[in-house]
């Protein structure tokens, strides 16, 4: 068996982590995450659905990198399924540097898409394009999802979508936001910015509040490390549902 048949794409070490430990906490039943740099041994006995995560190297991580991988991922031979996350960054969808338009023009690329209009932006529950063939070989066919985060509406990243696991009343949570907001109106009274966060990005003031909750954790760490340990975290919220169906229709067959 070809153990990189379904793989997945992401940016970067943070992000295969936390996919791979919200799997594990999430769809256990049915689907295991592996990552293709550090466990790729098959477990004949186990009649799950197995994908590997791939980030490339640190010094080939970011979504450039990713982007680029892309068309050479779908090429190699035998591919079932490939899914590709990456992170809004702030960018309007329709705008040329939006990671989706440059997601979109490398799929365009290499697939066969004349019956297919791709959307302007991700379906609220994900983009799953089912059995597309190749240009290069219309004989070959594969599933190919993408997933924008947070949540595929808004401009954000990987903290967004983790924020939108905390629940509101969650006290910590609560003194997290203060303590970020009393920040920034410090920052709003000095001239003093140099080294702060772009506080003109509503999605990067969530990312700083992001990392003060999880720096008064009993032991402080990345977002992966403390979905694996719960934390209280809302696995049954919307988004985390929609996230986790993406995942179990693009790689349980």
């Amino acid at each position: 068996m070809n153990t990189f048949k379904r793989i997945l794409l992401v940016e970067g070490d943070d992000d295969k982590h936390f996919v791979k430990n919200f799997c594990c906490k999430v769809s256990s039943n049915i689907l295991v995450c592996k990552l293709i740099d550090e466990d790729n041994r098959d477990n004949d006995n186990d009649s799950r659905s197995v994908f590997y995560v791939d980030s490339g190297s640190r010094q080939e991580s970011g979504v450039s990198n990713m982007i680029r991988k892309i068309p050479l991922q779908i090429k190699q031979i035998e591919k079932e399924s490939l899914g590709i996350i990456a992170d809004a960054n702030g960018q309007d969808f329709n705008s040329p540097e939006c990671p989706w338009q440059k997601i979109k023009s490398k799929l365009e690329e290499v697939l066969n898409l004349d019956d297919i209009n791709l959307p302007e932006q991700p379906y609220r529950e994900g983009l799953i394009l089912r059995n597309v063939t190749l240009k290069e070989d219309p004989t070959s066919t594969l599933h190919v999802g993408v997933w924008l985060m947070p949540n595929n509406e808004s401009s954000g990243e990987l903290e967004n979508f983790f924020a939108g696991l905390i629940p509101e009343s969650n006290p910590t949570w609560t003194l997290a936001k203060e303590y970020i907001g009393q920040y920034m109106e410090s920052m709003e009274q000095t001239e003093a910015r140099q080294g702060s966060f772009d506080t003109q990005n509503p999605y990067k003031v969530s990312k700083a509040e992001v990392y003060a909750w999880l720096a008064t954790r009993k032991k402080p760490g990345k977002m992966g490390a403390a979905i694996s340990q719960g934390y209280g975290l809302n696995f049954e919220s919307e988004l985390a549902q929609n996230f986790a169906r993406w995942l179990e229709k693009l790689f349980c067959f």
